[in-house]
């Protein structure tokens, strides 16, 4: 759908690339996930199918281990080369968009940033398993956490806020900024942390009520190992 990014398009047997559905629904997965990215996929593709969607699951920049270098601002763009795609050359007309995990932020983002237009033909958002990155290693691993938010600054002050983290400071490749958008308190990938204030919570979500007709559905994860 553009220069090395390519999707995957599942479509329901009765119809053809001639004939493509109008109506997608695209999955966005979280950090290190690709293609396949949940256990549901054929679940969510047998759905898609019963209603006559398709299903399109996106290699972005970001997929796999590529995240640690890109921001929410690269994966909007990409998104956006997505419809933009299936719109010219797909038949596509409306959208849902499931986001899974980090694959959440994505959705969030792209509904206020995203081109208007592209914008308007997203009538349906999931979250599944909306999650803080933060959170965690700042309740497991308290220490930890605080003395490599310490070095990213550090290294952000330094002018070297797009180089690489100490291998020791997370479990994937990762540059100074990218850690702070995740892990850093009002980072700028830190939509869903319970210790938000409503003021706070309507600032990072707040667009997501104001767009006409969209239908959005928060689906928490129970035994699992997703929030």
């Amino acid at each position: 759908y553009a220069r090395n990014l390519v999707a995957f398009e599942s479509m329901p047997a009765s119809t053809s690339d001639l004939t493509p559905p109008k109506h997608k629904c695209i999955l966005i997965g979280g950090l290190s996930d690709g293609l396949l990215p949940t256990p549901y996929v054929k679940s969510l593709e047998a759905s898609c199918h019963n209603l006559g969607w398709s299903l399109v699951q996106p290699i972005m920049s970001s997929s796999y281990l590529g995240f640690g270098n890109g921001d929410l601002g690269r994966d909007t763009d990409e998104i956006s080369q997505l419809l933009t795609y299936l719109s010219c050359h797909r038949s596509g007309e409306m959208y849902a968009l499931v986001g899974h995990s980090t694959g959440c932020q994505n959705s969030i983002h792209f509904l206020k940033h995203g081109p208007p237009d592209l914008v308007s033909k997203t009538k349906v958002v999931a979250l599944q398993a909306p999650v803080s990155d933060r959170e965690s290693p700042m309740v497991e691993t308290p220490d930890q956490w605080k003395a490599n938010i310490i070095t990213a600054k550090t290294m952000a002050q330094a002018g070297k806020a797009d180089e690489m983290m100490p291998r020791s400071c997370f479990w994937a490749p990762i540059t100074a900024q990218r850690f702070l958008d995740l892990q850093d308190i009002g980072g700028r990938d830190d939509f869903f942390s319970n210790d938000f204030s409503d003021e706070q919570m309507v600032e990072r979500l707040g667009h997501v009520g104001k767009l006409a007709g969209l239908r959005l559905l928060v689906a928490s994860s129970g035994a699992d190992e997703y929030v």
